[in-house]
């Protein structure tokens, strides 16, 4: 259920049913407005915007914010979710459907500077710059390239790792509390090689992963084959990690979370957040587009959205907008039964409940900068050279931004400010993948809880 304050009318109404009750003299009236909210004592009758209450605000609902509301609202809290559009709707809706149990290196490696060139020029290449965006963006790639040593790049990947161990079990809890375990498929991924000096490449991965306990195979062409039999045999590598997963609509299933929260007293508020209003150290409110909304705790967690916000709790980030692209196609006769990444291609096939998937690439430009479909129709005919009798209609077509940082390790702290104030963001590629951990460990820093972590490569400073 969604309440929504209207200040010129000084009325308050519900998204079920729509009625209206009308404010007296700028008191709240006796009566409960409904889960989620706490009555105010009063409201100032000159002050133009009405004041709600409820203990926790959190801002965004995607993955990862819907994820902190559902472990917040487990530890008994009340709970709104923020967010001007429908819940799943944005950087969610059109991921690769990918929750991976391996997937730990950061996009900054040793050698990745030298490879930019061929991927710029490349019409189907996975690499765009919009070239009027990069006096802004120049500071983001001078920190991503100062993380590009062997050092860096290896802390990076354990940051990433040591999420990645928490994956599974924070999504079971999720699921099997919306009922919703079928959204998830366990049916591992794959990374493809057409040659061995291509799998040879992917060594630094391999090790990584060796090195923090992930299993993997690696695997022969007709091994291949014969688990993904919707592949022309042309492929001598492939490395599969059997504990990863797809979820079959990743849109849909945040659009479920959302609504375990709402049955279970939460509310989503589908306004705009603006600001803060603080005093004595702490947030007091969240100042909307039609409310201020009084809390005792705030998450940030508006994805590529929280640059601003998090610059008024005190967090100044190079936090970037990395836009991608997705085509859905149909699913051949012989369909891909799980997560394919194909590492020469750099582009990947994944199952969705609507068809086949076909995600690739990484632009820079400003968030809402105008869509360029070219290079993601132009990797339509690469899919159809590895995937026999591939129907090449574009069925939709869809471009989003994922939040990012130079290092690729997302933010997960306390703000340097406000006590009461978290950070939840900068999940680059792994947003899908690591939302509800997030989520489990957001809930561990509100109850000050130990979270089992060492937190330091996730803080808000020095970044």
């Amino acid at each position: 259920m969604r309440y929504r304050f209207n200040w010129r009318r000084n009325t308050i109404s519900s998204s079920v049913g729509g009625d209206e009750i009308r404010l007296d003299e700028g008191r709240w009236r006796a009566e409960s407005y409904g889960p989620g909210y706490r009555k105010a004592a009063e409201a100032n009758a000159g002050d133009m915007k009405g004041k709600f209450m409820a203990t926790i605000a959190v801002i965004g609902a995607g993955i990862v914010g819907a994820s902190c509301a559902l472990f917040l609202q487990r530890d008994g809290h009340e709970v709104v979710l923020i967010d001007p559009e429908e819940p799943g709707t944005k950087t969610s809706y059109g991921n690769a459907c990918s929750i991976s149990a391996a997937s730990i290196m950061p996009t900054a490696t040793p050698g990745i500077t030298r490879k930019i060139p061929g991927m710029l020029m490349d019409p189907a290449g996975p690499l765009n710059i919009r070239w009027r965006y990069l006096p802004r963006l120049a500071p983001f790639l001078l920190a991503l390239l100062r993380n590009t040593t062997p050092e860096r790049s290896e802390a990076n990947g354990e940051a990433i790792a040591n999420l990645v161990d928490g994956v599974m079990p924070a999504y079971a809890t999720l699921l099997k509390d919306a009922g919703v375990e079928s959204m998830v498929r366990r049916q591992g991924s794959l990374k493809v090689f057409r040659t061995e000096a291509s799998f040879n490449a992917s060594r630094r991965e391999r090790d990584l992963m060796t090195k923090h306990g992930f299993s993997f195979d690696v695997l022969n062409s007709d091994e291949l084959r014969q688990l993904e039999p919707g592949l022309r045999p042309m492929f001598e590598r492939a490395i599969y990690t059997p504990d990863s997963a797809t979820a079959v609509n990743p849109g849909r299933m945040v659009l479920e979370f959302t609504k375990t929260l709402i049955a279970n007293g939460g509310s989503l508020l589908q306004e705009k957040a603006l600001g803060f209003e603080v005093a004595h150290g702490k947030v007091t409110a969240v100042r909307t587009t039609g409310a201020v909304l009084g809390v005792d705790n705030v998450v940030l967690a508006a994805g590529p959205w929280s640059r601003e916000l998090a610059k008024d709790l005190g967090a100044s980030l190079r936090l970037d907008a990395e836009r991608g692209y997705h085509v859905m196609l149909k699913m051949p006769e012989t369909p891909i039964r799980r997560f394919v990444l194909f590492a020469d291609e750099k582009f990947v096939l994944v199952p969705h409940e609507d068809g086949l998937r076909l995600t690739s690439g990484v632009e820079y430009a400003k968030v809402d900068a105008p869509p360029d479909y070219r290079r993601i129709r132009n990797m339509i005919a690469l899919a159809a050279g590895v995937v026999p009798d591939l129907d090449q209609s574009e069925q939709s077509i869809w471009c989003g931004n994922r939040p990012t940082l130079p290092d690729s390790v997302p933010v997960i702290d306390r703000s340097p400010r406000y006590a009461n104030a978290f950070l939840a963001f900068g999940h680059s590629h792994l947003g899908l993948t690591l939302g509800p951990v997030t989520g489990r460990i957001i809930a561990d820093l509100v109850a000050g809880r130990d979270t089992g972590l060492d937190l330091s490569p996730y803080r808000a400073l020095d970044r």
